[in-house]
């Protein structure tokens, strides 16, 4: 499948293109950047393939089966509109829109040209999780009761970056929004309701630093999830409590190697297979080829998206409420 990248940051020079390289059922035929010199050197760093000064002329190349969207936020629906329309499988970076309403019409707008929509809540598969999901469905832990999900670590984001702007940037839009995914992953339900905080605790920022999202689910697990991007050092982890034991994942990490099964007997180490830098959207990427191909949804699609992005508008209404919000479902 041959891909476009809209979008060469961080992410796309990191991961997204250093994955599509890799692949073997993927291309990286084409990318753009506003600054168009800026987008020949990063076509040159990967390949030497086309490159564009524009979205709009990207998404006019034949030549393209579909597109990562690896732009800031607000750009998200626009860009994935048009790549619809254009006939092109979308790729979105994470967070999938500015609100659930945009993306509901980007999975509709998908679906009315037939296209693939995928977002890239690359932690769905880790091995971390993948193991963690298999020792559930062993029950091993016994009936999973609670669910929780934490990050910290220092932020040191220039206040005018738009990674802390209104609306697209904050604690919530750039990191809470993956650990929220892991966590409804874990949970294997849809969340009903959600009580939070959205605060700025430390950092001269008009978004949020801190975070405290608690989820009720409709199979009765509570969720937990808190942010704070004012504490050092960096800290990533998942706790899955059950009846019988409980697993821990201690870093939610590029590469890493072990998470813990504890039950009364102990605590056992139990090992995966880490993800290899710089490829960790390969299983994505992989993935994604391979439903595209068959017609099918991947792992990562529209509807994790919308989910994720639900419970993420319900927090914000939550903290201005001081209530407890219902989350709006979508069918899947």
């Amino acid at each position: 499948m041959k891909f476009g990248i809209i979008g060469c940051g961080d992410i796309a020079e990191n991961s997204f293109a250093p994955s599509l390289m890799k692949s073997d059922k993927a291309e990286l035929e084409a990318v753009c950047r506003r600054d168009y010199e800026r987008a020949r050197s990063f076509a040159d760093r990967f390949g030497g393939c086309r490159a564009y000064g524009s979205a709009d002329e990207l998404l006019s190349d034949k030549e393209l089966d579909a597109v990562i969207i690896s732009t800031p936020t607000d750009y998200h629906c626009e860009y994935t509109l048009k790549a619809a329309e254009a006939g092109l499988h979308v790729l979105c970076e994470k967070p999938m829109a500015h609100d659930r309403v945009e993306c509901k019409s980007m999975i509709q707008a998908c679906e009315a040209s037939d296209v693939t929509l995928g977002v890239a809540y690359r932690r769905r598969l880790f091995p971390q999780i993948i193991k963690a999901q298999a020792l559930i469905a062993e029950g091993k832990i016994g009936r999973v009761v609670g669910v929780r999900t934490h990050y910290s670590g220092w932020s040191s984001i220039d206040p005018n970056e738009w990674r802390v702007a209104k609306g697209i940037g904050g604690a919530m839009m750039e990191m809470a929004v993956h650990r929220l995914e892991v966590l409804i992953n874990l949970a294997d339900a849809e969340p009903m309701t959600v009580s939070a905080l959205v605060e700025t605790v430390e950092h001269d920022w008009p978004v949020d630093d801190t975070d405290v999202v608690v989820l009720q689910f409709t199979n009765g697990i509570v969720g937990l999830h808190s942010t704070l991007l004012c504490s050092r050092p960096r800290r990533d982890m998942v706790q899955v409590d059950g009846t019988e034991g409980r697993i821990m994942i201690d870093a939610l990490e590029f590469g890493q190697s072990t998470i813990k099964f504890e039950d009364e007997s102990g605590v056992e180490q139990v090992y995966v297979d880490p993800l290899t830098a710089p490829y960790f959207d390969l299983p994505m990427i992989d993935d994604f080829v391979m439903s595209a191909d068959a017609g099918k949804k991947p792992i990562c699609d529209g509807i994790t998206g919308y989910r994720v992005q639900a419970v993420v508008d319900a927090a914000f209404e939550s903290h201005k409420t001081g209530k407890r919000i219902s989350v709006e479902t979508i069918r899947n």
